[in-house]
């Protein structure tokens, strides 16, 4: 069966009758569809391509392709076809992958084989077998690209169905040498949040894990410990850590390419954190409560989704902590992940890569951003006349 094919474009165009932006819909048959993990691109640098997600079939389990389309929502293009369920370990049973900075190569971690596809052609080879590295105690997950593009680092630290009663509850992560598909555990010890570009760093958290506590009856409770445990910057070893300080956000990715952290709070805080090494954590922007958030590339630009109510993706300007509502995605916003909107943005910041499910199925949307509304949110523009920049 040849899986590398081309299918007819699923594209439904449409403006946002509140904010003026274009959005389309890049997928629309009716199975369940995402983007990759909102805290790295998965559209190329020069804006024309996307990478997503498809589920096969609509049953629970069903294993999910990667996909390519145009970011004018033609050349819808399968690029994989692994097995015949859902990942183990996988985000939500979508193998973890990342697209390459160059747009060129996308990384797979499924059925515990590092794999290399070319965006193009969908050409496939397994750069490492990682079977060793699934010990029982943990699984092989998030994968995070080297600032060389030389390694990829495999997180490997969450507990597979085990109790964290015993044991440490965090883990090494796995470093693969992508040239010669080498690997083995790193020196550090934590969960790996996301790569520090600019100093060729990673982001790397210790969770305070909770315990099984035995009650009178006989039945047992899970005790969670106060706070989320911290965060830190290491270099690419996993040495020389710099602390990042406490985990405050309810979701926080790193802040594009920059050594920064970005996220938003935890209730009751309505804002979007910035955090760097060594400093206390500031708030950005205050107003809504944001839920999920993804920063460009460049790390001049985020992009946030809202609920409790929800009120739109808001865009962000880093340098002068100004917002806007961009666009309504329509979201269900439930408790499943599939009506989550998980926001993230290109390079540039032009162009916004959302989900929702408005439609009845989870499906893929780009926000095409103008530089007309960006300077908008520059100059602080507000939604509503009415409206007043917190002081």
């Amino acid at each position: 069966m040849l899986i590398q094919r081309a299918f007819n474009s699923e594209r439904i165009q449409r403006t946002d009758p509140r904010t003026g932006i274009k959005v389309i819909q890049l997928t629309s048959y009716p199975l369940p569809s995402a983007h990759f993990y909102y805290d790295w691109p998965c559209v190329t640098r020069d804006n024309a391509r996307m990478v997503l997600y498809c589920q096969r079939f609509l049953r629970r389990g069903a294993p999910w392709d990667i996909f390519r389309v145009d970011t004018d929502g033609l050349n819808l293009f399968q690029l994989t076809e692994y097995g015949e369920w859902d990942e183990e370990g996988g985000y939500y049973g979508r193998p973890w992958a990342v697209l390459t900075l160059d747009g060129e190569y996308i990384y797979v971690n499924s059925g515990r084989k590092l794999h290399r596809v070319e965006v193009e052609t969908g050409r496939d080879e397994i750069v490492a077998d990682l079977a060793e590295f699934w010990d029982g105690d943990y699984i092989l997950q998030k994968l995070v690209l080297s600032a060389s593009g030389k390694r990829i680092f495999v997180d490997r630290s969450r507990p597979a169905g085990g109790s964290y009663e015993d044991g440490e509850p965090n883990a090494r992560w796995v470093v693969v040498d992508l040239e010669t598909g080498a690997a083995e555990l790193s020196k550090g010890n934590g969960t790996l949040y996301g790569c520090a570009y600019d100093v060729n760093g990673l982001f790397i958290s210790r969770a305070r894990m909770g315990r099984l506590e035995e009650k009178a009856d006989g039945t047992r409770e899970h005790v969670s410990p106060e706070g989320q445990g911290e965060i830190w910057l290491t270099d690419e070893d996993g040495t020389n850590e710099r602390p990042m300080g406490e985990n405050i956000y309810a979701h926080g990715t790193n802040l594009g390419r920059k050594a920064a952290l970005q996220g938003t709070g935890l209730p009751p805080h309505r804002c979007l954190w910035i955090g760097e090494p060594e400093k206390e954590p500031h708030k950005l922007v205050q107003g809504p409560y944001f839920w999920h958030s993804g920063a460009s590339f460049d790390g001049e630009w985020i992009v946030g989704d809202t609920n409790w109510p929800d009120q739109g993706l808001h865009l962000a300007h880093v340098p002068s902590a100004h917002f806007r509502t961009l666009c309504h995605p329509g979201a269900s916003r439930d408790h499943v992940e599939y009506g989550h909107p998980h926001p993230s943005l290109s390079h540039d910041g032009r162009i916004a890569v959302f989900r929702s499910d408005r439609s009845g199925a989870s499906q893929v949307y780009v926000a095409h951003i103008t530089d007309e509304f960006r300077e908008s949110v520059i100059a602080g523009e507000l939604d509503h006349p009415t409206d007043r920049w917190m002081e």
